[in-house]
């Protein structure tokens, strides 16, 4: 009979974190768009490139969420580092 592989303590730890971190991500990215979606844009800012304008709204998710896909890709690498493994003996 084969012995059920687990995970220690801080592998658990590690994908909770993940997990957690997944859960953070979604919420803030539909916080984004709902607090966005109700600013207005300047309209003699559209195409300079501030901040302000929709351009510059559009920047800022996508540089947001490159940031925290940055993070969660590296949570997702320790949780994947810390999983069970099949002894070779």
């Amino acid at each position: 009979m084969e012995r059920k592989i687990e995970r220690s303590l801080g592998g658990k730890l590690a994908l909770w974190v993940f997990y957690a971190f997944c859960g953070y991500f979604v919420w803030a990215m539909a916080r984004y768009a709902w607090v966005v979606s109700k600013i207005p844009s300047l309209p003699d800012t559209v195409a300079d490139g501030d901040l302000g304008s929709t351009s510059g709204k559009w920047l800022g998710a996508i540089l947001g969420f490159m940031v925290l896909g940055t993070v969660g890709l590296i949570l997702g690498a320790i949780a994947w580092y810390t999983r069970p493994r099949q002894d070779n003996r």
